[in-house]
């Protein structure tokens, strides 16, 4: 765990920050090749099991409420700036910083999607799963090791 005083550059932070762009840089550049050479709404098979689509989202996860886009940007405004507040005010754990960049990283590659573009752009078909994006998964893993993490932080020992 970091000790350090609000603002003051740690480990941590430093490590919550590379992740975070490690991330959306990942979710742009797989983006942006998606939309430039799968056209919409084809698939093309990359695995057995996965395929590589072009589906434009303008809701949440699972296209949950498709009209709400203003709701879901405000929303991922709200979280990326609740995430940097929360690791510039105290300390992190390196684990603790790696799992809330991931979050940022996707929070924020979503937010840039809906902001410039209304939709969010989403092309991992797996058949059996709803269509999703690095940002998805990197939001989605974060979250859930974060939960594992503190779990196992919790326990007596």
């Amino acid at each position: 765990m970091d000790r350090a005083t609000p603002g003051q550059l740690t480990p941590g932070r430093v490590v919550f920050v590379v992740v975070a762009v490690l991330v959306f840089i990942v979710d742009r550049v797989t983006k942006g090749l998606v939309v430039a050479y799968v056209p919409s709404g084809t698939e093309v098979r990359a695995l057995p099991f996965v395929w590589i689509t072009n589906a434009q989202n303008s809701g949440a996860a699972f296209s949950i409420a498709p009209n709400a886009t203003a709701f879901f940007l405000l929303a991922s405004i709200a979280v990326a700036a609740g995430l940097i507040w929360y690791v510039a005010r105290t300390p992190v754990h390196l684990v603790t910083a790696v799992l809330l960049g991931l979050v940022l990283g996707g929070t924020v590659g979503n937010g840039y999607d809906r902001l410039v573009h209304g939709t969010v752009t989403d092309f991992v078909a797996l058949h059996f799963w709803p269509v999703f994006n690095m940002a998805d998964a990197a939001i989605t893993v974060g979250v859930t090791l974060l939960l594992v993490w503190y779990l196992l932080r919790q326990r007596p020992d």
